[in-house]
């Protein structure tokens, strides 16, 4: 990556957060984060944001496994990609965003592997059989809604994702501008992003994103429903 992946913004009013629960502790001082390239000693802290964005933090009896659900997660959006910045926050990887161009055929093997190697067992784990449906049924929709996307949107945001506590900060909206530098530099003005209604999505209306497709899977009085926008 080149220089243009780190920066560093300050903040004057943040959040800094305990050291031992750094999920759940914060307090109100003058602090800062980083943007930098992702690190492999970054997958324990990404994985549990994962977690805790989708709610997997508690519910699995067997944790270890929880935590296997994100690093897998974690490791199959850096394979597709070929941006990667994490944002550091009081010590702490708090967010990455993963951006590449649309269908790239060559992922990074290295990290393809890992992410096969962590959700092999999540397959024989009957309690993540209904995670796996529904993760099955997403990558459906997502492919569905890929293919009837126009050419000229060549990038594809992977993933951006940030820890629920640092919400509000300023942290999400750099890591996008960063992509969107990264797409503006290799030619890819156009691209788009699946997002979910588990996830924050109403952040990409606030900045002028565009909704093109929504799905509803499942139903009940607050069905799953899946989003792609579009930049432009």
């Amino acid at each position: 990556m080149s220089g243009n992946n780190r920066g560093t913004a300050v903040l004057k009013t943040g959040y800094a957060f305990n050291r031992a629960f750094p999920l759940l502790t914060r307090k109100k001082v003058e602090t800062s984060f980083e943007l930098r390239n992702f690190k492999k000693s970054d997958e324990t802290a990404l994985a549990a944001v994962i977690n805790e964005t989708w709610g997997l933090k508690s519910s699995p009896k067997n944790a270890e496994l929880a935590l296997r659900f994100g690093y897998a997660y974690l490791y199959y959006n850096l394979a597709y990609s070929s941006f990667r910045v994490v944002a550091e926050y009081n010590g702490f990887a708090s967010g990455i965003v993963c951006a590449g161009r649309r269908n790239e055929k060559l992922p990074n093997l290295g990290y393809l592997a890992k992410a096969i190697s962590y959700a092999l067992p999540l397959f024989f784990c009957r309690e993540f059989r209904s995670q796996i449906a529904a993760w099955k049924k997403f990558f459906k929709v997502t492919a569905a809604n890929e293919a009837n996307m126009a050419k000229e949107y060549k990038g594809r945001l992977y993933l951006l994702l940030t820890n629920p506590s640092c919400r509000g900060i300023g942290m999400g909206k750099k890591m996008l501008s960063s992509a969107e530098e990264y797409f503006i530099l290799n030619g890819m003005d156009r691209f788009y992003l699946h997002t979910d209604t588990e996830c924050n999505f109403r952040f990409y209306d606030s900045v002028g994103y565009k909704k093109v497709f929504g799905s509803v899977v499942g139903s009940g009085p607050n069905p799953w429903e899946i989003y792609l926008y579009a930049n432009k």
